[in-house]
């Protein structure tokens, strides 16, 4: 008996070990829904569209997806939103924020199937990858929006960069052009300087 259990003792580590391993590498490989806002920021009443990708969807060909319920706050707050995902596993629905306090709040996408088929009603599990989150500002009154980069504004970064580094480098290059100009003139003074500083041998030897 002793032996039979550390021969099942044996076995049933390493198992384990793989089991979990296995369960690791395909956690890691399932993609995690995403959620995108039109705006980052506004007040209760504005109309946002909200883009998900990477929501689960059925391989089998005619099997609906899980629907994916857009909530407010918490995973239990308010739902602003219901949709099924395409077959690409992407949403887009437009909202409207609700009445809440000024601050930053969290809006999630659940998508839930039943845990067991024949009792849709109980147990219900997180499709893998969910639910996905956005962070949203809700302002208070009097509060501006953040302002939002576009791509015409980072261009005209670039181009006034441009600019700049190409003024810089016309400095430089004029800066060192007058240097060298200034030291070959130098250079000339000085052996002009010598050359009347030496004797000359005619002078020398007194030759007329």
């Amino acid at each position: 008996m002793k032996c039979a259990r550390r021969v099942v003792g044996g076995v049933a580590a390493p198992l384990a070990v793989v089991a979990l391993v296995w369960g690791s590498v395909a956690y890691a490989c399932t993609n995690l829904a995403t959620m995108t806002l039109s705006a980052g920021a506004g007040r209760p009443g504005d109309n946002i569209t909200l883009i998900g990708t990477s929501f689960p969807v059925p391989r089998a060909a005619g099997s609906t997806p899980t629907q994916v319920v857009v909530r407010w706050k918490s995973l239990d707050g308010p739902i602003v939103g219901a949709i099924s995902p395409d077959r690409t596993g992407t949403i887009s629905l437009t909202f409207t924020v609700p009445e809440s306090t000024p601050g930053n709040v969290v809006i999630l996408g659940t998508q839930r199937r039943p845990l067991n088929a024949e009792e849709p009603t109980t147990n219900y599990v997180d499709e893998p990858g969910t639910p996905a989150r956005a962070t949203f500002r809700v302002l208070a009154p009097g509060e501006l929006p953040p302002i939002k980069a576009t791509s015409a504004d980072f261009a005209a970064l670039r181009g006034e960069q441009g600019s700049t580094a190409l003024i810089v480098l016309m400095v430089l290059f004029g800066a060192v052009s007058l240097s060298l100009f200034a030291g070959g003139v130098i250079a000339f003074l000085y052996q002009m300087r010598l050359r009347r500083m030496t004797p000359q041998p005619w002078r020398t030897w007194g030759y007329y």
